[in-house]
């Protein structure tokens, strides 16, 4: 296990972005990943088959272009991770934009939790606000988020990685890839990731480091069934591995100090 620092002041970002036929929102976020007071290292599109010209797109803006034929977000961000260069691999969507210092804010944050005492920490992450206008926006956002961070941090001791914001060392990848099973694409790939943070190990969770995003995930109730049926399928598949009274005890976080460490 490394735990030298993930660069010597400054990491290289390699920006991932899985895709699959979403040229229209592709472009925009490649835009405003354009914008950005610091540029990344390099931005990975992983084409999962598309249809539309999202790989001519990707190109247009000067993002790398790796196809992953097989159908799935878990192997599209695999092949990308793999793919990647830098010290900090950073994982978005491709229906989101930031704002421009977006990038900047990451590196400044990676310095400080390098920086931070007690457990190493192997991933930042961030929020997300759905582009719902006015207050309505603002609720469903903190619902839907406060949600996941809370009820899978329960489970697993520390903040989860959230899928449309994170990043993660690249050190730490080549450690634990051969064993996350990511084969599986009915599980969240962030959540299926976010089991993989050992006792020693945390998730460093910037609230303030937002994104926007399209709101097509609360688009009908069975939408947002399906994507909630697939968080639990991914907790459950993984207490066989990782059963929760055990995580917890390994990291001494049974009884109220969970409630310190998850404290909103």
């Amino acid at each position: 296990m490394s735990d030298a620092p993930v660069s010597a002041g400054r990491p290289a970002l390699s920006v991932i972005i899985p895709c699959l036929n979403d040229a229209r929102l592709l472009d925009r976020c490649l835009r405003s990943l354009g914008a950005q007071s610091v540029a990344p290292a390099e931005v990975i599109v992983v084409d999962n088959g598309s249809t539309d010209d999202s790989a001519d797109v990707a190109r247009r803006h000067g993002a790398r272009v790796v196809d992953e034929p097989r159908r799935g977000i878990t192997w599209a961000t695999k092949t990308g991770f793999d793919a990647a260069g830098g010290d900090v691999l950073m994982r978005i969507d491709a229906d989101v934009e930031l704002d421009p210092d977006y990038l900047e804010r990451v590196r400044d944050i990676w310095r400080r939790a390098e920086a931070s005492p007690g457990r190493r920490v192997v991933g930042v992450t961030g929020s997300a606000r759905f582009e719902i206008p006015g207050p309505a926006g603002d609720i469903a956002s903190s619902l839907y988020l406060g949600a996941y961070f809370r009820s899978v941090g329960s489970t697993l001791g520390h903040y989860p990685l959230f899928g449309t914001n994170y990043s993660i060392r690249a050190d730490w990848w080549a450690e634990v890839r051969d064993s996350v099973d990511l084969s599986d694409t009915y599980v969240h790939e962030d959540m299926q990731l976010s089991f993989a943070v050992r006792a020693d190990e945390t998730v460093w969770l910037q609230k303030d480091l937002v994104v926007s995003m399209d709101d097509r995930a609360l688009h009908g109730i069975r939408q947002v069934a399906v994507r909630f049926h697939r968080g639990f399928y991914t907790v459950l598949r993984n207490w066989r591995k990782h059963p929760p009274h055990r995580r917890l005890a390994q990291r001494g976080l049974l009884g109220t100090r969970l409630r310190e460490v998850l404290a909103p």
